[in-house]
Parts: C-alpha cells; sequence; structure tokens
C-alpha cells in the first residue's frame, strides 16, 4: 500500500500538514469508515447553500484549498477529503484497481458523510477524480468543477512526467521547488505549503492507486450533471486551449473558461478569479442540487 518512506518522513510531514491546516477558517477533522479504510475529511460550516467536497491535486492534501475557502464556505459547507493513496492522512487498506473502484471509495466517503447531494470541485488529479465520479458513480453528484483536470481532457505533456520523476527519483529538494515552480507559471506558495508539497513529493510513496486517465468523447457526453471547467491560461502542464475546445464540445451543458495568467496552481494562483466563477456556477446550480 501507499505510505510513508519511514517514520521520520511520516513526522516530518505530519508537522507541516498539521501547521499548513492552520490557514484554514475553523473546521473540524472526521474520519469516514470506507472499505478501502478510514478517510481523513476536513468539514468547515458555512452557509445554506448544498455541501460542497473538494478533491485536492497530487501531493497537495486538503491544506491547499485555504486561499479559496473564504470564498467558497459563505455558500455552504465545506468538506475536504485527503485523497486515498496520496500524502495526507486517509489511510490505505487495499489497493484501488480502476477508477470504477476509486469512484466506489469516494462515494462510500459521501454514504458516510451523509450527503445524499453535493458539489464536487477538484484540482488536477482532483478535477479527473470530479469528472470520474459523475461518469461512474453519479448519484450523489449534484454538479463538478473540474479545475485543470489531469488528463481527462488533454493528455499531460512529457516535461512534466520527466519533471516529477527527476525530483522523486533524486531526492533533490532543489528538483521539487523547480517542478513546482514550472506546474504553477513561475509562482511558489509560502511556507509551510510550500514545504509540505515537498515532503509530500519526496517523503510518501503512491503504491496501488489508479492513475488519472484520458476520458474518450463518449465519456465526456455521458457526464450529464451540470459542469464548470477551470483551466490556467499559463498552465505547462497540458495543451489548455484543446483542453477547453474538448469541454465545450463534449461536455453537456458545461460552463469553460481560462484563467488569465493562472498557472496549474488555480486555487492558490488566482483565489479571488476562481472563488468567484466556482459562486456564480453553483448559484446557477443550486435548484438541481
Amino acid at each position: 500500500m501507499s505510505g510513508f518512506v519511514d517514520d521520520e518522513a511520516r513526522e516530518r510531514f505530519f508537522a507541516l500538514y498539521d501547521e499548513a491546516m492552520r490557514k484554514w477558517p475553523q473546521h473540524t477533522r472526521l474520519n469516514v469508515a470506507t472499505s478501502f479504510g478510514p478517510a481523513a475529511v476536513h468539514r468547515a460550516h458555512g452557509g445554506t447553500g448544498p455541501p460542497l467536497l473538494l478533491l485536492h491535486g497530487g501531493n497537495a492534501t486538503s491544506a491547499s484549498w485555504a486561499p479559496i475557502m473564504p470564498m467558497l464556505t459563505p455558500y455552504g459547507t465545506v468538506f475536504a477529503v485527503d485523497t486515498l493513496g496520496d500524502a495526507g492522512a486517509s489511510v490505505q487498506e487495499r489497493p484501488v484497481a480502476d477508477a470504477r473502484q476509486l469512484a466506489q471509495w469516494l462515494d462510500e466517503v459521501l454514504a458516510g458523510l451523509g450527503c445524499d447531494r453535493v458539489h464536487l470541485v477538484g484540482l488536477s488529479y482532483g478535477g479527473w477524480m470530479a469528472l470520474n465520479q459523475a461518469l461512474h458513480r453519479p448519484g450523489r453528484v449534484a454538479s463538478v468543477t473540474a479545475l485543470e483536470p489531469a488528463r481527462a481532457l488533454a493528455p499531460v505533456r512529457a516535461a512534466f512526467v520527466l519533471r516529477l520523476l527527476v525530483a522523486r527519483l533524486t531526492g533533490s529538494t532543489a528538483a521539487a521547488g523547480r517542478f513546482l515552480a514550472w506546474c504553477r507559471a513561475g509562482r511558489l506558495p509560502e511556507p509551510p505549503m510550500y514545504d509540505l508539497l515537498v515532503s509530500a513529493m519526496l517523503d510518501h510513496r503512491q503504491r496501488a492507486v489508479t492513475a488519472p486517465q484520458a476520458l474518450t468523447d463518449d465519456q465526456l457526453r455521458a457526464i450529464t450533471v451540470p459542469t464548470l471547467v477551470l483551466l490556467g491560461e499559463r498552465s505547462p502542464v497540458h495543451d489548455v486551449r484543446r483542453a477547453a475546445e474538448r469541454a465545450r464540445r463534449l461536455l453537456p451543458g458545461n460552463r469553460t473558461e481560462i484563467v488569465p495568467e493562472a498557472g496549474h496552481g488555480l486555487p492558490a494562483d488566482s483565489p479571488e478569479t476562481v472563488g468567484r466563477l466556482i459562486r456564480s456556477f453553483l448559484g446557477d446550480t443550486s435548484l438541481t442540487a
């Protein structure tokens, strides 16, 4: 199963994790039992709208949503789950064989939270997860907001894979920092988030988890829930124009926007713009929840 390289790495990671989560508004942490292992979920109470569930990007943990939380909690209660198999407080006890099993895990999380209908908001890997959920387990999904969804709409550039491999195989904090700056169009998060991201990349090993997969034209057409796709104009991870074109052409009832000057890390790069777009979208879709 996925896990930390040793006890020292685990302690280093969780010290940074706890510090980074202090940037959130007041919240509680829940442990939700699933057949794949306990899921760690953070809950921040908010407005009266239907709940939101946030799905973070690879290595980013729920702490990465802190910059955008003030824009989301006025709408409704916000949940953020640490993704199964990734660095974080969720514990993987069983392999995830494919995309359908990952959707099963997330459905079990939603059931454990008592969420009959929820707005999914995901970044990168989490954006692909949100679309995957709407494809395979749509029953609890009121809407999907996919921020820079990895591989779902356009292939990941070879440079992304190469730079990530260099950082992980060398164990170099400098290479990890260069990779993060490249993804974020030259921007870097401030400590402790920067240090947490580096720790997640170098101190944790992902095993027995499902990689994001390209969604076919037919699969995208089969997603019927309201969908918002947000892409960073300066994201180097994939062909932004190609991803936007496929979303606009194939996702029924979608809204697709390219956020000016933003890189791959949309919630941190442009929190006010992204928050405004999500709130506007949720306002239009709230009656479907």
